[in-house]
């Protein structure tokens, strides 16, 4: 697949304790799809306009799906915006203790598996970190010409 760079250093390079980036925005939500359009709004009244918002928002309703559809055990999911210097940079974790992210090739009939074909698509790095306490993946917006 084409598209952002998703490399395990990436995945190191992201500080410790669910990913710990200093938020301007951050709000929990229920593991429940019910509460993906509520992350989405989230995301779109953090960003206020921001270039990136509608990107940011379509790939966070994308990850915060894939928790709530996978994140086995976990109970809420934490959605943590910020940006700086035009670059979104957007955590969202779970309180799951099983499994790994990891993308599938989806083909025309499929109806999911495109979630992260579309991160890596659009997004200009993401990676995910992983702990005892659950699983952070992230995601990176770059101003155009990045």
């Amino acid at each position: 697949m084409l598209g952002a760079p998703s490399t395990l250093a990436d995945t190191l390079e992201r500080p410790s304790a669910a990913c710990a980036t200093p938020a301007a925005a951050t709000r929990a939500f229920g593991r429940r799809a019910e509460d993906v359009p509520a992350a989405r709004r989230f995301i779109r009244d953090a960003l206020d306009g921001h270039p990136a918002s509608d990107d940011a928002e379509l790939l966070t309703c994308e990850l915060v799906t894939n928790a709530v559809q996978h994140a086995t055990g976990a109970v809420s999911v934490t959605v943590s915006v910020m940006h700086r210097d035009g670059v979104v940079h957007v955590d969202v974790v779970d309180d799951g203790k099983t499994a790994l992210p990891h993308g599938r090739e989806a083909t025309g009939q499929d109806e999911g598996g495109r979630g992260f074909q579309l991160v890596n698509e659009i997004a200009h790095r993401w990676g995910f970190l992983r702990e005892r306490t659950g699983t952070c993946v992230w995601f990176e917006i770059a101003p155009e010409g990045s």
